[in-house]
């Protein structure tokens, strides 16, 4: 696996309000546990296994969770569909969503 973690600063991306109002309008979105899971997987471990009312509130966590969430990128290895377990490398920073034409049948038919 390989990452690239950009430094918010470098971007220009510095307004915290606007951050933090971003991270809370799609905390319902997240699928919590699937996050949690990817990140780990990617060698990022300080994300809690669960996400407290307390923590949603708090400006310092919220800032920590928009930072990976926009700041790190997977740009080698695979990504792992968790319904069905097919797998997609990512080279280059960009995920390769090709089927196979089977594939393409199987989709079709459901």
């Amino acid at each position: 696996v390989e990452l690239r973690v950009d430094d918010a600063a470098e971007l220009g991306n510095n307004n915290p309000q606007q951050e933090m109002a971003f991270v809370k309008g799609i905390l319902g979105m997240l699928d919590w546990p699937t996050l949690v899971q990817g990140a780990s997987q990617m060698g990022l471990n300080t994300l809690p296994q669960t996400l407290t009312e307390d923590m949603v509130q708090d400006p310092e966590f919220l800032r920590a969770l928009y930072h990976v969430l926009m700041n790190v990128h997977l740009i080698k290895g695979m990504l792992t569909c968790p319904d069905t377990g097919r797998e997609f490398p990512v080279t280059n920073g960009i995920v390769d969503f090709s089927m196979e034409e089977e594939e393409c049948e199987n989709v079709r038919l459901k």
